[in-house]
């Protein structure tokens, strides 16, 4: 959403400085991303590439204004923020008119939201997808081991003893899933959109990540992985040596 941008149009007479000046102050802003200067030559040319090629000979009998463009940082470019800015760009000495494209933008505000809300499902759906799977495991490997288990019961194995392979070999596979996890979460993060034009929007999703906190996501899921499988695989095995190993039969 970094690609929209608010149009500040100025009053007739207004010198270059006088824009130039207060793009300076509003560089400032934490908000604020960059800017782009348009004088009236570059507006006409713009209009005419934009728009229609005869705008060149039609914009000789027009005088434009100077404009100036501002694009806003990926975490403000939401259409409450861009509203108040708006109103309160309106009041600078100068300024004759504020444009931007609102229905685009709450199109993509829409758009970025419904993301976050698929994701989030996503996330809870394969999260109870790695329970089920952890506890189907569990209950297979311990019924494959059914009668190993009861011996070690019958000579004073204590559940601790006989809980901590299971674990550990959980905690093996999640050490091997881990970097997988990682490369699907790359793909779907920067692989999809250039591949598929339909998961363009996962770009206005992702540009406002950084280097660290992409490295924090990989760290928290790396974490959170191995929790999982340790909780996960430890709670599971508990639960089934505490019932009669003949059960498993």
């Amino acid at each position: 959403m970094e690609s929209s941008s608010i149009d500040l149009y100025f009053v007739d007479g207004s010198t270059e400085a006088q824009v130039r000046k207060i793009e300076q102050s509003l560089l400032k802003e934490p908000w604020i991303k960059t800017t782009k200067f348009i004088s009236p030559k570059d507006g006409v040319k713009e209009m005419s590439e934009k728009y229609d090629p005869e705008f060149l000979s039609y914009a000789e009998s027009i005088a434009l204004p100077l404009s100036l463009e501002i694009y806003p940082k990926a975490d403000y470019a939401n259409i409450q923020f861009i509203d108040r800015e708006s109103k309160h760009l309106r009041t600078f000495p100068l300024v004759e008119d504020v444009i931007y494209q609102r229905n685009w933008v709450e199109s993509m505000t829409m758009n970025v939201h419904r993301l976050q809300i698929g994701f989030a499902a996503a996330a809870i759906i394969s999260l109870i997808v790695a329970i089920a799977l952890i506890q189907s495991a569990t209950r297979l490997s311990i019924f494959a081991n059914r009668f190993l288990i009861k011996s070690m019961q019958l000579v004073g194995a204590t559940n601790k003893f006989i809980v901590r392979p299971y674990v550990m070999a959980f905690v093996r596979h999640s050490l091997i899933a881990i970097p997988i996890a990682m490369g699907l979460l790359l793909i779907i993060f920067y692989g999809l959109p250039y591949i598929f034009q339909d998961f363009a929007i996962i770009n206005d999703f992702t540009k406002h990540i950084g280097v660290m906190a992409l490295f924090v996501i990989c760290i928290s899921v790396s974490i959170f992985g191995l929790i999982l499988a340790v909780f996960g695989s430890w709670l599971s095995t508990r639960r089934y040596l505490r019932t009669k190993i003949e059960n498993l039969y």
